[in-house]
């Protein structure tokens, strides 16, 4: 990469957080002019990089997806110790203020936005559903757990891991504090495994 290009890259990517905090601060309402002011940079800087705030929009939200994809490892040791692994990674990417503000953004703004939610679903929430499913499909060939159909499998343990306290922080409730929570992911892990151990229905 030239030193231009590194330069162009750094200047895209601070306006894409810079636009990440003002459409978190204030909804996709927020002009361009005040992401320009929060990045540093001239309102034509920012159409230098993206051609609608529409597509700055777009980039803030994949960006957000890829990010989360990429700190989605899986971790060594038992099944327990693997799928704890996943859900503290899970639970560290979807149940921060920021990721609580952009679902509030995204399903506020979806109607308006049709294939940008089908993709931001896509490769967000079905693409993590996927890596979990390949990652418990293993498990059952192993006979870690009892054969059945690895994505129903993984679509319920994201439900187990992630629902309930999602849907606390959307009503801003607060989660409980870190060795409760983390006594609580353990304990919902153990009835996964229960439902799923090998000889169970």
């Amino acid at each position: 990469m030239s030193e231009s290009e590194d330069k162009s890259s750094g200047c895209r990517q601070r306006i894409v957080s810079a636009a990440l905090e003002v459409f978190r601060e204030c909804g996709y309402r927020a002009s361009v002019d005040r992401v320009a002011q929060r990045a540093g940079v001239a309102r034509q800087t920012i159409y230098n990089h993206f051609t609608s705030k529409s597509a700055l929009f777009s980039a803030v939200l994949q960006e957000g997806c890829a990010a989360h994809r990429e700190r989605l490892v899986t971790g060594e040791g038992d099944l327990a110790e693997r799928l704890l692994h996943f859900a503290l990674g899970l639970q560290a990417n979807l149940l921060t203020p920021t990721s609580i503000n952009l679902h509030r953004l995204l399903t506020h703004e979806a109607a308006r936005f049709p294939e940008l939610a089908g993709q931001v679903y896509a490769n967000g929430v079905q693409a993590t559903a996927r890596q979990l499913a390949a990652l418990l499909a293993k498990a059952m060939r192993n006979g870690e757990l009892r054969e059945d159909d690895p994505q129903l499998a993984a679509d319920i343990f994201l439900d187990v891991i992630v629902s309930h306290d999602r849907q606390r922080l959307l009503f801003c409730m607060p989660l409980p504090e870190a060795e409760a929570q983390l006594q609580l992911l353990r304990q919902r892990i153990k009835v996964f495994l229960r439902a799923y151990r090998v000889g169970g229905d």
